[in-house]
């Protein structure tokens, strides 16, 4: 099998294990562009196997005149970013890495909880303005004893309550399947819906896939029920959430934050209020070093197993 990675800095760690499945890779040379829809669409008829990132997009008319099985790794959670067409179906095999960044990313969520709670950028804020912390709209305050509500229940999700747990925090949990998280409960955590979340949660964190079903989920219904004193932590896709609502609350309530990590989408950018209860960041939640590499690992054992299948 022939692969391709258009990552120029694929570690030897995953072409060693691709190697010893039988399968040789090319590496995208380094420093030079990554392929446009073309060059992508060429790759994709010359090679078995492609592995590509959240911004390559593999689009339905790349497989045209492609009649052989394909794989399709994508060193990301998210999979909106590859398109099938529904005849060719049957010929590919898409893979992910569905573990790699949930350490990464929990660390970001609770790193914007310790920011907020601890009023970091506030208290930053004031000290270059020569003012003193009599002059912060409300004094910190810990995480213990504090409610944590976390829309979803994967991998990134429960990092998070390990976390929590560690930190005395009570947690509530909202997912579309509970049945299937229940030893959760052993942990203390406590299933709710939506509203009761929103209501409740002193925290609110939202990790969830790009998919219809979770299109619109946080409605600007839900944001007008959070509390005013509320931390929102975001890093799901930007159709998830009700961004306008969520900086308009902040605007109205300095003590509500807005933890976003978002693409970056103009629109989005000239809606941000510049205050202190408000942080977006460009994606960078999990795009750590380390979540890079197990990445890689985690892409290039799913090829391997795939490839002694077929």
């Amino acid at each position: 099998m022939k692969a391709y990675s258009i990552f120029d800095d694929f570690s030897q760690e995953a072409r060693d294990l691709l190697a010893a499945a039988g399968v040789s890779v090319t590496v995208h040379p380094l420093g030079v562009p990554r392929p446009d829809p073309t060059q992508m669409k060429e790759i994709l008829r010359d090679y078995d196997c492609v592995i590509i990132g959240t911004s390559q997009k593999i689009t339905e008319d790349m497989f045209d005149g492609i009649e052989t099985p394909r794989i399709i790794g994508t060193a990301s959670v998210g999979l909106d970013h590859i398109r099938i067409p529904a005849e060719k179906k049957d010929l590919v095999t898409v893979l992910n890495t569905p573990k790699a960044n949930a350490q990464s990313v929990a660390e970001y969520t609770m790193g914007c909880a310790l920011s907020c709670c601890k009023r970091l950028t506030e208290g930053n804020s004031l000290y270059h303005q020569g003012k003193d912390n009599k002059q912060l709209y409300r004094k910190p305050e810990d995480l213990s004893g504090k409610t944590i509500g976390v829309v979803g229940a994967g991998n990134i999700s429960r990092r998070i309550m390990d976390y929590a747990l560690f930190f005395g925090m009570r947690i509530l949990c909202w997912t579309r399947n509970p049945d299937h998280h229940r030893d959760l409960e052993e942990r203390s955590v406590r299933f709710v819906d939506l509203h009761e979340l929103v209501r409740t949660a002193d925290y609110i964190s939202v990790n969830l896939p790009n998919k219809p079903e979770t299109v619109g989920l946080i409605s600007e219904e839900l944001v007008s029920e959070m509390k005013p004193t509320a931390v929102f932590i975001s890093v799901s896709r930007l159709d998830t959430i009700d961004a306008e609502a969520l900086f308009e609350k902040a605007r109205e309530n300095p003590g509500f934050y807005v933890c976003l990590d978002l693409d970056v989408n103009p629109q989005v950018v000239k809606q941000i209020p510049d205050q202190p209860n408000v942080l977006v960041t460009p994606h960078i939640a999990g795009g750590t070093v380390e979540t890079r590499k197990r990445m890689f690992a985690e892409i290039a054992q799913a090829v391997a197993a795939a490839a002694s299948k077929g």
